[in-house]
């Protein structure tokens, strides 16, 4: 976990809380970083045990190796039969942020009799900008899909997370939040959950796709359609900014940690959680030869990833970017997540995404960036 100082002006040191490993089916290596800001006068906020703003950062590491927790003990939604989307694609449009117009939530405010409603913020069709580039769906010129399958694999790592964690939406200690933000929103279900979970809490998920739940959801979250490279929010407002499964999102992270500690409260928390494939992805190659085609694509992957003005990597999880932002008291937690096919395992399940994520990663990238036809790629 870390915390954030942050001067009035916006010039106070950014720190970083202690990142966790996450466990996932893959090898890959999960983070959670939480930091806290201070106000100029050093003195503490009212938040936890600081005044500045807190950093989370998840990172989730998976290793072929058996994990030492029993994985028996699943949901029972994560079993194969269950592994579905829950929350289908929205089919209303929403409205772009220059014509969003946000008001306060109050509980009371809602003569509503039951707490589960329909997401009252909509937004514009035209502002979707959706795109079929070889038989699946995108949005703008972001490089992964949002269509069904995408969505279902989603959902999948959200179980993935919900058991590396414990069950655990989140890592920060908050406290009575009256303001959530959740960057990269997809399906929502994230959003949701913290919303059934903290109900005098407006909860705010924002994505470039319009894919979240908006009926049958708590009356405190609502869904809006926004770039967080086109930020418009407010400043000092957010207990907790969360971003999820970022990686490859944004041309520049710096400008995203930036906004986010402006936009947060102090004492406010950011926690970034992701997948950190390095050392599995390197167990993997060294059963290939050097000169293999699977070596050949990973590397293409990279260069088409670069190309587009997102690369790939784990860039986003150093604790430097989010000091240089003003957060402090970084702290990185990691998880390990073994790939398994016990029934019934969170391993089996990031197995099964992290196969349905081959073509996810790869198929616009190599076809617009590295001139691949589509039947070398499907090759």
């Amino acid at each position: 976990m870390a915390k954030k100082r942050r001067t009035k002006q916006r010039k106070s040191t950014r720190g970083r809380h202690n990142q966790s490993q996450t466990s996932t089916m893959s090898s890959e290596d999960s983070y959670a970083v939480q930091s806290g800001r201070q106000s100029s006068d050093g003195t503490p906020s009212e938040h936890a045990n600081s005044d500045g703003n807190n950093t989370a950062m998840t990172s989730i590491i998976g290793t072929d190796e058996e994990h030492h927790h029993d994985e028996s003990d699943l949901d029972e939604d994560v079993d194969e039969d269950d592994m579905i989307s829950i929350y289908p694609a929205s089919q209303y449009p929403r409205v772009s942020a220059s014509h969003r117009v946000e008001t306060p939530f109050s509980p009371d405010s809602h003569a509503v009799d039951s707490d589960m409603a329909a997401s009252t913020r909509s937004l514009w069709a035209q502002d979707l900008d959706y795109r079929e580039i070889h038989g699946r769906r995108y949005c703008r010129e972001y490089y992964m899909p949002n269509d069904d399958i995408e969505q279902w694999r989603m959902s999948l790592q959200h179980q993935v997370f919900m058991h590396v964690l414990d069950g655990e939406l989140t890592l920060v200690p908050l406290q009575n939040p009256e303001h959530i933000l959740d960057i990269g929103t997809g399906t929502g279900e994230w959003a949701i959950k913290m919303a059934e979970l903290q109900p005098q809490c407006e909860v705010v998920g924002t994505d470039i796709a319009a894919i979240a739940e908006t009926k049958s959801v708590p009356m405190n979250v609502f869904f809006e359609i926004e770039d967080a490279e086109d930020w418009d929010r407010h400043p000092d407002m957010y207990d907790l900014i969360h971003f999820r499964l970022m990686e490859g999102a944004f041309r520049n992270w710096s400008f995203v940690y930036d906004n986010t500690f402006f936009s947060l409260k102090p004492g406010g928390w950011i926690e970034v959680q992701d997948f950190v494939s390095a050392e599995g992805f390197t167990q993997f190659l060294s059963q290939f030869p050097d000169n293999s085609a699977m070596h050949e694509l990973l590397r293409d992957l990279l260069i088409a990833s670069e190309k587009s003005g997102r690369p790939r990597g784990t860039y986003h999880l150093e604790p430097r970017l989010l000091m240089e932002a003003g957060f402090v008291d970084v702290r990185v937690t990691e998880y390990s997540i073994p790939i398994t096919v016990a029934e019934a395992s969170a391993g089996k399940i990031w197995l099964i995404s992290c196969l349905d994520s081959f073509e996810a990663h790869c198929l616009r990238l190599l076809t617009e960036y590295i001139r691949l036809s589509i039947h070398t790629r499907m090759d």
